[in-house]
């Protein structure tokens, strides 16, 4: 990988990192009455005509853009930046450090399980406790261009162009994200540990307000796409191919604001609040709770009070 990781995730780095592994085979398939004309490209055009004979008979092997090879480079360029990011913070460096695989039993984070990346309070290699661990990360960047393994100079198409679907434009990369978040909450001493969604896309426009309600709840805490500029041809509709952000996403577009995400998130005191409860159970656990006492102290008794509110054990 480039020894830069100044850089976010942009067209040429990509560039740099295609290997032929992830190249499918796209071939015009002579069984419906294709010519077989056979090409290796990086996902498929949205159209499945073949440019050459014309017919709707192109097939595709299978789609590489997320396989072992490009989980390893995506999660170490995620890692490289972070690391950026952090030491080069007075208030961040000496004080937060991040890892990669990182492990937790009590957390469900098992070697086959483990946290892509997390962002820990000791400088420390093995399996930690959740005491240790600052924040999650779950890493979904995946190859997002267009590519032809005949001409990689330029992209053919950006990420909803083309047929294939990447990083968290994937709707089963959201849903598996959101279920690795839902796991971790499960888990005890979880309460104040954020957790993060990393991509290098924004998520699909009809899944945005999917991404905003696992933020509204708690359940997870952003999600973040690392590449600033990701369409090929500028668009009327940009904002709504590219957006900046929305309640639960938010694309970062320089070091220096990645910066400040990190700082903000990392100096915020988390406490994750689940719960199913009547209006009636929270006016009552409300009435027990001494208003007299400072902001801090009236939240940890309400906190305190909230299970009783949500358990079931009150049903008959």
């Amino acid at each position: 990988m480039p020894n830069d990781f100044s850089r976010l995730w942009n067209v040429n780095l990509e560039r740099t990192l295609l290997t032929d592994t992830m190249f499918s085979t796209i071939s015009c398939n002579t069984n419906r009455g294709g010519c077989g004309n056979v090409e290796k490209a990086l996902f498929r055009g949205m159209s499945s005509k073949c440019s050459i004979c014309g017919k709707d008979t192109l097939v595709v092997n299978t789609f590489n853009q997320r396989n072992a090879v490009v989980s390893a480079i995506t999660e170490e360029f995620v890692l490289n930046v972070f690391k950026q990011a952090i030491n080069s913070s007075p208030q961040l460096s000496g004080n937060f450090y991040a890892k990669r695989n990182v492990t937790c039993p009590q957390l469900e984070l098992g070697n086959s399980t483990a946290a892509d990346i997390a962002i820990l309070n000791k400088d420390f290699d093995g399996p930690v406790n959740p005491q240790d661990i600052e924040c999650i990360c779950e890493v979904k960047m995946s190859m997002i261009w267009n590519w032809s393994s005949n001409n990689r100079d330029t992209p053919i198409a950006d990420y909803d162009s083309h047929a294939g679907r990447p990083s968290i434009y994937r709707t089963d990369s959201i849903l598996k994200a959101i279920g690795k978040a839902a796991i971790i909450r499960s888990c005890p001493q979880n309460e104040k540990i954020p957790f993060i969604v990393i991509g290098n896309t924004p998520p699909p426009f009809n899944y945005r307000d999917k991404v905003d309600g696992t933020v509204k709840s708690g359940l997870i805490q952003k999600w973040i796409s690392l590449t600033p500029k990701p369409l090929v041809v500028s668009s009327k509709a940009q904002d709504k191919r590219n957006p900046k952000k929305t309640i639960g996403f938010l694309r970062i577009d320089t070091i220096n604001e990645l910066q400040e995400f990190l700082s903000t998130l990392l100096s915020t005191e988390w406490q994750y609040v689940g719960a199913m409860v009547e209006a009636k159970k929270i006016g009552e656990i409300l009435r027990l709770i001494d208003l007299s006492q400072n902001d801090e102290s009236v939240g940890q008794q309400f906190l305190n009070l909230l299970p009783q509110a949500s358990s079931l054990y009150t049903l008959r």
